[in-house]
């Protein structure tokens, strides 16, 4: 069968062959030799096959032979293959062996030119006498690799053919140059050569292959693609289709068959253009790139522009590889110490040209060893470009390749320093082995403040105070006055660690004194510390400016660097303490989104824990909730450090809303560390753990709760409602406990210290305050909550707050409009996911108050409030009637009733009423 796009060209020996029968014919004598060339894969040797079964066809004789790299120095090899073939008798086949045998040595023995020729002539004559017999084809496929010896014969018959019944075909794939620059000059002279080149495959014949091996539909749907993969070299595409055949894919998957195929044409092709794929795939340059002509070891760069398609099997172009599988394959051939020696005379190389760190460290991460004293160094060097370009997974194996083999103890200090801040963008966790050896270099002198202060605030993560002012307090002592930066590193370090544990006193007011009569030290520590000032403004001063400022920061912000990461993060909990809570979430997903581009899983955590936040203030309790467990399994409980206590503060309080009550156990039961509660994110745990024990009808461990985050921001002079409105809480423990005038002291208190911006806090304090009073007293109370908290979206406190004043109307005799308000309560409770809605309890109880007033009747199995529902349904109220009456939702009652039917085991309302009836 003719091979896809090569009929032309088996149609031209076709036509050689019919000269060659027609010996009288003048056009016969025109050139005895044809060249059928082509890249390796193309087809030449398929292409000659077919040639020969034409020739036994026709009855022509055809002698063949092929020549191997191998055997290029082997002498008469491809002559002997041709005698071979030849029809001889037992003696003349002996004759010609000896001959050889003793062409062979006299060869090897490196005889004067007239022997040689005396040999040639020798042995062309006896192939020129078989070759006259009858009209005769000679074949010799791969002739690129002959010996000298044999194309020196071949040549003799090639001057002396002509008008006689022989041809010569050869087979041949371009070369940058010849093996033997002479002979196979002469053996091809323009003037006795017909030329049929191979071209690759086109678009449309890589698909007419492929339609052949896997059917049309397969073929049309990934014929575009795999010719741009193997450049339409029909050895790459049949190899490209086993591997489809075995795989399976939807699209062309280059596998073992296409590895194999690549390598066996790298090894067909000369040497050169071998060592020149290697150089390729393991630099990933282009083809004439500066480094190639050093590391292919030639003299010259322009012995490498006679590379191209054609000498390299199409798999080369002037951009490199023409595809990564093919690189991938190159590099899979080589041997680890081929791909070490080539990426380390690489690095050397680039080294010495100057070229920017990242660039020579890709090498040298290849290497096996880093022995030379600017490797380490350029690593490092690397490390910290790329920890600033936001690719932290590259900084991490740079550095970590360093610091396995550097020495040098003051570089291997600052390596370890940088290798800890790469480990702690993605797992703070896996930082913490570093953070004991840069303490160690700390102490010894080998890292100032600049290398350090990431490490502090590291081992302030993780809770180890006493280390942390150690090493604050030994940068102080020998900080260098004349360095601006590193004396404004030490003052924001200790800012930081101000803002972390504000009860812990780490000194340097004198230095911070001095520092300030420096303006650039001054302005840089404003620069780094612009959330923690964002943060002050807020919460001390209700600053409404700080908005907008906050804002301005987080346009000039990444996510890059602690100071940025830190700094956003403040501002965007700063617009939360503002009650901004719709640019604090816009903020949230703008800044994820970077984050997430480049998989830093710790500013994402923080992240998804603020949003969470928002989404609960905003009363989305499902999204809250979704958001806070996200953000606990982007890092393990240690990896969170004492910073957990923000997200399981926010899931805490989200599943005691849900009434999750099995869940928000396993919250409670997560390890914290103890030095938790000397941060204010103990604060926010403290609160939420408070609420939860009110919640649980445990008033006295609530108040304890919120009665101690009362003392510790008291002590720590953060005494401010929008961080946590601890008397808030305490007065509606206070309440359950039933100390009324206590409660409405500490509540009054509140809402002196709160100031006008305060909408939130001021509503929720009414609300509670309401409780204390009775009649138009409470009613105004509430209602002054309630516009409060609709004015600033608290819709959760708002569901609460609207089922107090649909009570309170109830029991003024205001039926009409406390059924207005407690379906608002309902439709808002709906919204935010909130399962039960009930009445603030009169002061003095601590289980769930009974909105009806009568006690419900009591059946085994079920609980006082399914009773309650259960008496009302029997007695024919609808479920609308009974959440008007229970405040609670519809869809509540319905999930109660299915419950109720399903403990009693009775299928409808007479059942129950008959059951109920029993049960009394």
């Amino acid at each position: 069968m003719t091979p896809v796009e090569r009929a032309r060209h088996l149609d031209i020996l076709t036509d050689r062959l019919g000269d060659l029968l027609r010996p009288g014919d003048p056009s016969a004598t025109a050139g005895p030799v044809t060249v059928v060339t082509g890249p390796v894969g193309s087809g030449k040797t398929t292409l000659l096959q077919e040639f020969a079964r034409r020739c036994v066809v026709a009855g022509v004789g055809f002698l063949s032979a092929s020549a191997s790299r191998s055997e290029r120095t082997v002498p008469l090899e491809v002559i002997r293959q041709l005698f071979r073939r030849a029809i001889l008798d037992a003696a003349a086949r002996d004759r010609i062996g000896r001959l050889l045998d003793q062409a062979v040595l006299r060869w090897g023995e490196a005889a004067d030119e007239k022997v040689l020729a005396a040999l040639t002539a020798t042995i062309g004559g006896e192939l020129l006498e078989i070759a006259t017999r009858a009209p005769t084809v000679l074949a010799v496929d791969d002739v690129q690799h002959a010996d000298g010896p044999s194309l020196r014969c071949l040549d003799y018959l090639a001057r002396r053919v002509t008008g006689l019944p022989v041809l010569i075909v050869l087979g041949e794939s371009p070369r940058t140059r010849p093996w033997h620059r002479t002979v196979h000059a002469e053996l091809l002279h323009p003037a006795r050569v017909h030329r049929v080149r191979l071209p690759l495959l086109s678009p449309e014949g890589t698909y007419r292959v492929l339609a052949d091996r896997l059917g049309a539909p397969v073929a049309r749907s990934i014929a575009d693609e795999a010719h741009r993969i193997t450049g339409g070299n029909p050895l790459l595409v049949h190899a490209l289709a086993d591997d489809h055949s075995a795989g399976g894919h939807d699209r062309p998957a280059p596998g073992e068959a296409f590895r194999e195929a690549v390598l066996s044409c790298l090894y067909r092709c000369e040497h050169l253009v071998l060592k020149t794929a290697r150089v390729l795939a393991v630099t990933e340059e282009p083809l004439h790139g500066p480094l190639l002509p050093h590391l292919v070891d030639l003299p010259s760069e322009l012995n490498l522009r006679a590379i191209d398609a054609s000498t390299s099997a199409g798999l080369i172009s002037a951009s490199g590889l023409r595809h990564p599988a093919i690189g991938q394959a190159v590099l899979d051939g080589m041997t680890m110490e081929e791909r070490g020696r080539l990426h380390r005379a690489a690095a050397e190389l680039l080294h010495d040209d100057g070229a920017p760190p990242v660039r020579v460290a890709a090498h040298l991460l290849r290497t096996d060893e880093l022995n030379a004293p600017w490797m380490a160094q350029t690593l490092l060097d690397a490390g910290e470009q790329a920890l600033a370009d936001g690719d932290v997974d590259r900084a991490r194996r740079f550095l970590r390749r360093a610091n396995r083999d550097c020495a040098e103890e003051c570089l291997r200090a600052r390596i370890r320093s940088a290798l800890a801040r790469a480990e702690w963008r993605l797992d703070p966790q896996a930082a913490v082995p570093h953070l004991l050896g840069v303490a160690t270099a700390v102490r010894a002198g080998h890292l100032g403040s600049r290398q350090a202060a990431g490490p502090i605030q590291y081992l302030l993560w993780h809770g180890q105070i006493e280390r942390a002012v150690e090493l604050i307090h030994h940068l102080g002592k020998r900080a260098d006055s004349d360095d601006p930066g590193s004396a404004a590193e030490l003052i924001v370090t200790r800012a930081w660690m101000a803002t972390l544990y504000p009860g812990v006193p780490v000194g340097g007011a004198r230095a911070t004194r001095e520092a300030a009569r420096d303006p650039l030290t001054l302005a840089r520590v404003k620069h780094r510390l612009r959330g923690v000032t964002l943060l002050g403004a807020v919460l001390e001063r209700g600053d409404a400016g700080a908005v907008e400022d906050a804002q301005r920061t987080l346009v000039t912000l990444g996510l890059d660097d602690e100071p940025g990461m830190w700094n956003a993060v403040c501002a965007v909990i700063a617009m939360i303490y503002a009650d901004r809570l719709d640019l604090a979430g816009d903020w949230c997903d703008r800044l994820d989104a970077v984050a997430s581009a480049r998989r830093h899983r710790t500013p994402r955590a923080l992240l998804a824990a603020a949003a969470a936040t928002v989404a609960g203030l905003r009363g989305d309790l499902p999204r809250a909730r979704e958001l806070a467990e996200a953000a606990l399994h982007r890092l393990s409980p240690k990896g969170w450090g004492v910073v957990i206590g923000a997200p399981l503060a926010i899931r805490l309080w989200t599943l005691t809303c849900l009434e999750e009550w099995d869940e928000a156990a396993d919250c409670l039961r997560t390890p914290v560390p103890p030095t938790l509660f000397e941060t204010p994110f103990g604060l926010h745990y403290l609160h939420a753990r408070g609420l939860h024990a009110l919640a649980a009808g445990s008033p006295e461990a609530a108040l304890a709760d919120f009665q101690l985050c009362g003392q510790l921001m008291t002590s720590w002079r953060l005494d401010l409602a929008p961080l946590v409105p601890w008397r808030t809480e305490s007065a509606r423990a206070l309440l359950r406990l039933g100390r009324r005038q206590q409660a409405e002291k500490v509540i009054r208190e509140e809402l002196d210290r709160l100031r006008p911006m305060h909408v939130r806090h001021r509503g929720a304090a009414l609300r509670v305050l309401a409780t204390v009073h009775e009649g138009p007293e409470r009613i105004r109370h509430l209602r002054t909550a309630v516009r409060l908290l609709r004015q600033c979206g608290a819709r959760v406190e708002l569901a609460h707050a609207l089922t107090d004043l649909g009570q309170a109307q109830q029991q003024a005799g205001d039926l009409r409009q406390a059924r207005s308000t407690s379906r608002a309560a309902r439709v808002l409770a709906e919204e935010c996911g909130i399962p039960v809605l009930r009445p603030t309890p009169p002061p003095g109880r601590t289980g769930p108050a009974d909105p009806g007033g009568e006690p419900g009747v009591l059946l085994t199995g079920l609980s006082d409030a399914e009773s309650q529902v259960a008496s009302l349904a029997a007695q024919g109220h609808t479920n609308r009637e009974i959440a008007e009456q229970m405040f609670l939702t519809v869809s509540a009652i319905e999930q109660r009733l299915t419950r109720i039917y399903r403990k009693l085991d009775v299928n409808s309302r007479s059942e129950l009423a008959a059951r109920l009836r029993l049960g009394r």
